[in-house]
């Protein structure tokens, strides 16, 4: 799924098994800055406040409003 938020394109490039993980991908819509990637997950059976970001360092650039944003979505469906 993709979204527009903030003048970002961000995408939803996949979901583990379980939805216990989704990781996301981030692009300006008006900008050359190359794309950024990250994941937002949790442990099985382990409430909201455990869950997790994690950003490749080999990831371009993640806006914080992207990961705002995501941390949002990812309440709703982790």
């Amino acid at each position: 799924m993709e979204f527009v938020v903030d003048g970002m394109a961000i995408t939803t490039v996949g979901k583990d098994g379980d939805d216990r993980a989704i990781e996301f991908l981030v692009r300006p819509r008006t900008s050359v800055v190359p794309e950024g990637r990250f994941a937002i997950f949790r442990d099985h059976e382990e409430d909201w406040e455990s869950a997790r970001l994690s950003i490749s360092p080999h990831s371009g650039p993640v806006p914080v409003a992207a990961v705002a944003w995501a941390v949002e979505f990812a309440r709703e469906y982790l």
